[in-house]
């Protein structure tokens, strides 16, 4: 009687579905904890606009889903974060990609939803629909969208699967990619041009650096300025991939073209020169430009000799001129 009227009273089913969970959430802190070195976790870093454009492209959407009587805001949430990117072009490239798998992943989910069968072979169901995703976004050379595609149509799949819903999923899908495009053009659009200027200084200081390791070293190391270089290609693509935008900032497109170019020309330079042990006998001229880029003399000359020093020499004079006109390009953006 005692325990009919405490099971009565108290919901106990509740309560051990609740230390059930409570025990799997910490149990994955734990796991993480263990995984995660706690001296890389840093709380004084701030928030960044991205990060800002991406809560904003959310709320606007919940309300957007709220106002248009929108019975599925997940989906416009899942939308607005996946779209939200470092820069515009990004976001907006993408535009066409992540509305195709984004809609085929919600229409796929609520048609395969609306099979009325067993709830043991819903699982086998959503993993065939999984194989079909994986299988068309790979045959349409859109895998990159894959986890997307994947994402949306699982959420379709478990949720309601009334027709109504399946084209408030759409809607709310296309609204919030829509959103997300907005919002990162219109409030603090990334300036890719400055970041391109700003990663060009760095690889010419790196270049800089580099080029007196080969001078005044028998040892030296270019990963420094193969890392430096990496990151200026990166922006320099992302720079040209602007113009594809009906929307972009002006800027100075033959200039960069030309930063990028003597950079490239850097490389394959200091890759030939780095496979080179012994340091260059200079000729009087490279001594000179020495002398007027970086304001040293050198009072003492390595022991390379022959045709190898020549060539050493010659890759050594296109890179000192180079670097002057590299300075004069990027120093006209400060």
């Amino acid at each position: 009687m005692l325990i009919s009227l405490w099971k009565t009273v108290f919901p106990y089913k509740i309560l051990v579905n609740l230390l059930w969970m409570n025990f799997f959430i910490s149990f994955v802190i734990i796991i993480l904890v263990i995984n995660m070195n706690i001296s890389n976790i840093n709380f004084k870093k701030k928030i960044g606009m991205r990060t800002i454009k991406t809560a904003l492209a959310v709320v606007i959407g919940l309300y957007l889903s709220m106002l248009l009587n929108l019975n599925t805001p997940i989906f416009t949430s899942i939308a607005t974060i996946s779209t939200m990117k470092s820069s515009f072009s990004e976001s907006f490239i993408d535009v066409k990609k992540r509305l195709f798998t984004s809609i085929f992943g919600v229409i796929l989910g609520s048609i395969l939803g609306m099979f009325k069968t067993h709830q043991l072979l819903n699982p086998i169901i959503a993993g065939l629909g999984i194989i079909i995703i994986i299988y068309i976004l790979q045959a349409t050379n859109v895998k990159d969208m894959t986890v997307l595609s994947c994402v949306v149509f699982m959420a379709s799949f478990i949720s309601d699967s009334k027709l109504i819903y399946g084209f408030d999923r759409v809607l709310g899908t296309f609204l919030g990619v829509v959103i997300s495009v907005s919002i990162n053009y219109l409030i603090a659009t990334p300036n890719v041009y400055e970041h391109f200027i700003n990663n060009s200084r760095d690889t010419l200081k790196k270049s800089k650096n580099f080029m007196l390791q080969l001078i005044m070293n028998e040892e030296h190391s270019i990963s420094e300025f193969e890392e430096s270089f990496a990151n200026t290609k990166k922006s320099y693509e992302l720079l040209i991939s602007e113009l594809d935008t009906p929307i972009h900032a002006r800027f100075d497109f033959y200039k960069a073209e030309r930063i990028m170019e003597l950079f490239t020309d850097f490389n394959n330079r200091f890759q030939l020169l780095n496979s080179i042990d012994s340091r260059p006998d200079m000729t009087s001229d490279n001594c000179n430009l020495i002398e007027d880029i970086f304001f040293i003399k050198l009072l003492e000359n390595g022991k390379l000799k022959g045709d190898l020093n020549t060539i050493y020499n010659y890759h050594l004079h296109k890179i000192l001129l180079n670097l002057s006109i590299v300075e004069k390009l990027i120093g006209d953006n400060k």
